[in-house]
């Protein structure tokens, strides 16, 4: 039963049980901006502004946040240890690589075992005292898989077949997802145990279904205040997929990732999908039961590979 199984937080296990309301896909302190030169996607380097955020997330009743930030991305594992215990949220942390443009060194260079092998060693050890709990995000660049990716991918695919971790995908503004998982379901990877990251940004449901019939988890991360029309789709995309019977396959985050994400700044912070997207939802026709199902079992399928009640 899930009851009887741990995750692996920043400040070490957990029990599955006590993680509560968890958000699927967030980043604490991550760097986008070294890459994307671009305004308006400022590095979060604050950490008393992630524990202010995180504060109220647990105001509302949440208890965890998975934390998505990979290689390339600026992972500050003492950070993340140290908000989590200034905040009393528990983290967990990714690894593995972000995408292409992202990779810190050549991987053409590098060979699918070696990569592998890299990756165990930070599940397994960590840095600065801290262990991953999910591989992610792994990501493709645009609207398909590169060489470079697939070698990547392959790699998180063994690493998940060694260890039993989740792994979060970053799969934008196309079906990309699809060729995601055809990789990982070439090398033996437990779909149940993968979730599409960013599926909102391309708001075809019948694509969204497909992922779900092949065992995938689907994720609306992007819920945030600035865009109301943009935001109203989603909701009701997600009512439709559950109306279509997938409400186990669904995950619900915010994916803040820049400074203007957080709350005081106008952005969602991660108390949004709690005070707003939850009781849309119900208001949309779906359930409170199924909303709180959302909330704290379906984040159990990608970390321990089971939910309450499975045997």
């Amino acid at each position: 039963m899930a009851e009887g199984l741990t995750v692996q937080t920043v400040r070490g296990p957990v029990a599955a049980s006590e993680l509560g309301r968890v958000l699927p896909h967030e980043h604490v302190a991550c760097d986008l901006f070294r890459v994307t030169r671009q305004m308006g996607l400022a590095a979060l380097n604050d950490p008393d502004e992630a524990v202010r955020d995180l504060t109220v997330f647990k105001e509302l009743g949440g208890g965890s946040v998975v934390e998505a930030t990979s290689g390339g991305l600026g992972r500050k594992p003492g950070v993340l240890r140290s908000v989590s215990e200034r905040a009393d949220v528990h983290i967990v942390m990714g690894c593995g690589w972000y995408r292409e443009p992202y990779y810190e060194e050549d991987m053409n260079k590098v060979s699918t075992a070696e990569l592998t092998e890299r990756l165990l060693i930070d599940i397994f050890e960590g840095e600065d005292g801290v262990r991953p709990g999910v591989i992610g995000e792994i990501g493709a660049d645009r609207e398909w898989v590169s060489g470079v990716e697939e070698r990547v991918l392959r790699a998180a695919a063994r690493a998940q077949r060694e260890t039993g971790l989740g792994l979060i995908l970053h799969a934008v503004k196309s079906e990309v997802g699809a060729w995601q998982l055809d990789v990982l379901e070439d090398e033996g990877c437990d779909l149940s145990r993968v979730a599409v990251g960013h599926c909102d940004t391309y708001p075809d449901v019948d694509y969204h279904e497909r992922l779900a019939r092949r065992g995938a988890m689907v994720m609306y991360d992007g819920n945030g205040p600035g865009d109301r029309l943009l935001q109203e789709q989603r909701v009701a995309n997600a009512a439709e997929l559950i109306r279509r019977g997938w409400a186990k396959s669904l995950l619900l985050s915010h994916d803040v990732c820049v400074l203007g994400m957080r709350e005081r700044r106008g952005g969602p912070g991660y108390s949004y999908v709690l005070r707003q997207v939850g009781p849309d939802l119900i208001a949309a026709g779906v359930s409170e039961d199924v909303v709180e199902t959302i909330f704290r079992e379906n984040p159990l399928q990608l970390l321990v590979g089971r939910r309450p009640g499975d045997n």
